[in-house]
């Protein structure tokens, strides 16, 4: 029986994830749950495991491919047939005796019949070689080691060369080889990583300039050799910046942004903080300003439904979220990645602030799975923790807006009248001009600050 295993959906936002990893082979064994592949999507890496024991049959996407959702990545042939339990084992026995009738048909054939002891087929085994593919250099048509480790070379070598990583078109290969351009040294500028021709022109160009320089005089030899040895460093994007990029471009293109600044007095809520903050480590809990913000956007997103929205394209109808998942942005030597704190309504400040730490550690040391990222209906973009202030953060499509904060200082600011030095928190709200007007957005925002200002607030809510 053959069972496919087909990619299924992983993320809410995008039908496709790259190949990052076969852990088997064709014609591997499989017991059911082994991990079969790791395949990842725009923020994370998860694991497709076996639904059942058997033979991996045949492998259709290899790594470095894209995948759509549903379509099949491998297939594996089981014991079972059309239902029933085993294959019997008189079955079995006669397909082995016909596959030997067959081999050994092919066998003689040949003009010289092929030998190899039983180390050299078992080496074989080993090396996932067929020693009866293999030209003999041994005598009387012997099949040596030495020829199975040659063999399993070249075939090393050939996947290799045919690696699924470069992506080109029939034709831009021949310009490549007409212009003796080495694809790996190439730079793809196209879709999914693709090199297209004006990718081999740019390198030719390089090149060229590379020998004008070194073929005109030099005024000043030393200071020249210095000059033309510094070049520009070409950095490939890893896979997960590939797919941030993507995701950014399409929210850009697709969101019409507008972007408001203000600034909250947060004194208030320093002290607090400062007045809980030993209760909360006491319960090993890292109390942040970023868990007080969540806090106090979900009560504002309550009252401006358009906040916690999407835009559907098709439809033009405007959807409405009824819970409340709050992602933040969480940096990573990965890149980017958002985890998400689900039915932040129903949580307390303690709660919060104890899945925030978590969720970021997992974050950071990547072992945060796919479910822990996906779902959010309003996002939150924490700058302040890199000393910065205000920016225009871009929205986390579908959603319909994201909230940034900036960092916190002291400033001199007015107060009923009076000069007072204030603790002064940034904010930046990015919002879908389709779903909301200004006017709206700034009333949310208002009324956010007004829970940041007086923190007291936010618990009786």
């Amino acid at each position: 029986m053959i069972i496919e295993i087909k990619l299924p959906q992983l993320s809410e936002e995008y039908n496709e994830s790259l190949i990052a990893f076969w852990h088997v082979s064709e014609g591997d064994a499989v017991e059911q749950n082994d991990i079969l592949v790791e395949v990842q999507t725009e923020k994370a890496v998860s694991e497709l495991h076996a639904p059942a024991s058997g033979i991996v049959k045949e492998i259709r996407k290899k790594r470095g491919d894209t995948a759509s959702v549903g379509e099949v990545l491998a297939t594996i042939e089981t014991a079972e047939r059309d239902g029933q339990p085993d294959i019997k084992q008189e079955e079995t026995n006669e397909r082995l005796k016909e596959q030997e009738r067959s081999e050994g048909q092919a066998a003689t054939e040949q003009k010289v019949e092929k030998k190899a002891t039983p180390r050299v087929k078992k080496l074989a085994k080993e090396l996932g070689v067929d020693w009866r593919l293999v030209e003999p250099t041994g005598l009387n048509g012997k099949v040596t080691e030495e020829d199975i480790r040659n063999e399993h070379k070249k075939r090393e070598k050939e996947k290799q060369t045919n690696s699924s990583f470069i992506v080109a078109a029939p034709s831009v290969r021949k310009f490549a080889r007409e212009h003796q351009v080495n694809l790996e040294e190439v730079t793809p500028s196209g879709p999914n990583g693709k090199i297209l021709k004006e990718d081999i022109e740019a390198v030719i160009k390089r090149r060229k300039n590379q020998l004008h320089e070194m073929e005109s005089p030099q005024k000043n030899p030393k200071e020249e050799t210095k000059i033309n040895s510094i070049q520009d460093e070409y950095i490939p994007l890893s896979n997960i910046r590939k797919l941030i990029a993507r995701s950014m471009v399409h929210s850009k293109k697709t969101i019409p942004h507008v972007t408001h600044f203000d600034e909250v007095n947060v004194t208030k809520l320093v002290q607090h903080r400062q007045s809980v903050k030993s209760f909360a480590e006491e319960e090993a809990i890292k109390l942040t300003y970023l868990a007080y913000v969540v806090k106090a956007l979900t009560i504002v997103l309550k009252k401006y439904p358009q906040l916690n929205a999407s835009f559907h394209e098709e439809r033009e109808e405007i959807i409405l979220k009824k819970q409340y998942h709050i992602g933040f942005a969480a940096d990573t030597d990965r890149g980017l990645v958002v985890p998400v704190i689900r039915h932040a309504d129903q949580k307390t400040l303690f709660q919060i602030a104890k899945e925030i730490h978590e969720l970021s550690l997992k974050a950071r040391d990547g072992s945060i799975q796919a479910d822990e990222m996906t779902g959010s209906t309003c996002t939150i973009s924490n700058i302040g923790s890199a000393d910065g202030a205000w920016f225009t953060p871009i929205i986390n499509h579908p959603q319909s807006c994201i909230l940034g904060i900036g960092r916190i200082e002291k400033k001199t600011v007015v107060v009923d009248d009076s000069i007072e030095i204030a603790s002064m928190m940034a904010l930046s709200l990015s919002y879908d001009h389709r779903i909301m007007d200004g006017v709206l957005a700034q009333k949310a925002l208002n009324e956010l600050k007004k829970y940041l200002n007086e923190p007291n607030f936010i618990f009786v809510n």
